[in-house]
């Protein structure tokens, strides 16, 4: 198992950063390149929702990353002192069209659509938020 650990603050252009960070995490654990976009994706949505919604604009506050990976598995934390949000609760089912895709809205459909498992707790005057995911191949 790996762990890593680090500090990001809570800016747009940071979020490329995070997705760097998380991808090293999925290769780390093995992860093909869909597997390993996915978590990228999932993890940069969580975060623009962090900074947009939680902190309510840029360079309000700092995001923290962990990340733990083991041979096919992957978790990633993810901790700020924004208001207290639940992102864990399933999004609504959206019928999202391919041909003629939405503009925003979707970033929690995303997130529970690619990571296998979603939880989040309050610790103190932290949100955590751990994303899981196991590699599966496709043939």
């Amino acid at each position: 198992m790996t762990l890593h650990r680090e500090t990001f603050p809570a800016y747009m252009r940071t979020i490329e950063l995070v997705c760097r960070f998380v991808g090293a995490a999925s290769d780390e654990a093995g992860f093909d390149p869909r597997t390993r976009y996915g978590c990228q994706l999932a993890v940069g949505e969580a975060c623009e929702n962090i900074i947009k919604h939680g902190y309510g604009s840029e360079g309000m506050g700092n995001i923290l990353v962990t990340t733990e990976s083991s041979a096919g598995e992957i978790t990633v934390e993810l901790r700020d002192t924004a208001p207290p949000f639940n992102p864990a609760g399933k999004p609504p089912n959206l019928d999202l069209d391919p041909e003629n895709p939405q503009v925003g809205g979707v970033g929690l459909v995303i997130i529970h659509r690619v990571m296998d498992e979603i939880y989040y707790s309050r610790d103190g005057d932290c949100n955590c938020l751990t994303l899981r995911k196991k590699n599966r191949l496709s043939i």
